[in-house]
């Protein structure tokens, strides 16, 4: 399970293509397997290819999409373990 404070980034062989700013296909070019964002999801891979923690992810999103702090929290984390188990991102420790 991901932590607030730990460092989440992409995968180097990921490639990401946004569709009109709303959706993204990311596409894992050593698995071959792709993954759709939606908007939301986007906005998170956005900030997260920037070197933000979830933590501060959190706090945007719960500004940017006028949600609850701990609904932005839980909907953060739960993508950050999918793109795990996905192999799409990479975890380290602080």
């Amino acid at each position: 399970m991901i932590q607030l404070n730990q460092r989440v980034t992409p995968d180097p062989e990921v490639v990401v293509t946004e569709l009109e700013g709303k959706e993204a296909v990311l596409l894992h070019l050593g698995t071959k397997m792709y993954f759709t964002l939606n908007e939301t999801g986007l906005r998170i891979w956005q900030m997260l290819s920037s070197g933000l923690t979830p933590e501060e992810i959190s706090k945007k999103v719960s500004g940017e999409f006028d949600v609850s702090p701990e609904k932005a929290t839980e909907s953060v984390l739960n993508l950050m373990n999918e793109l795990v188990r996905e192999k799409l991102v990479k975890v380290e420790d602080r």
